[in-house]
Parts: structure tokens; C-alpha cells; sequence
């Protein structure tokens, strides 16, 4: 994986805004992560909430990808059931 990856549309290669900005969100809360654990302030509220919204962001990417493969098969056996008839 490029790091090019990380930011671009991986269908046009151009940048995405979206991808961008929600990989500086979660560079950002684990950089806070991270220093609150060295400096011995972190909290079960900061474990959870870090955790929950890193970990969320993760699945519902997975699970929008998901819909997305089973939305084009549905699409894929429609089409292909249509040209029986």
C-alpha cells in the first residue's frame, strides 16, 4: 500500500477530502491517545471513547463496503435475470 492510499480516491487516484481529513481526525486522536498514556493521564473515558470512535470508524467503513459488494451483486443478478425473459 502506498501512503498516496491514504488520501486518494482509490477509482480516480485524485485526492479525497473525505479520506483526508478522516485520517487526520484519527492521526490526531491517536497522537492524543498516545501522549495521554506516556504522561500517565489517561482515563477509562478516553480509553472508550478513543476506542469507540476509532474502532466505529473502522466497521462502519467495512460494513459500507459491504453494501456496497452485495448492493452491485443484487444489481449483477438482476441484470442477468432481466435477459432470461
Amino acid at each position: 500500500m502506498r501512503l498516496a492510499d491514504l488520501i486518494s480516491n482509490p477509482d480516480t487516484g485524485r485526492m479525497s477530502h473525505t479520506k483526508l481529513w478522516a485520517n487526520v481526525a484519527c492521526a490526531t486522536a491517536t497522537g492524543m491517545f498516545v501522549y495521554q498514556g506516556v504522561k500517565d493521564t489517561l482515563t477509562t473515558d478516553t480509553w472508550l471513547i478513543y476506542l469507540g470512535l476509532v474502532g466505529g470508524y473502522a466497521a462502519a467503513l467495512r460494513l459500507i463496503a459491504a453494501w456496497r459488494i452485495a448492493g452491485r451483486s443484487k444489481a449483477s443478478h438482476a441484470d442477468k435475470g432481466a435477459g432470461d425473459a
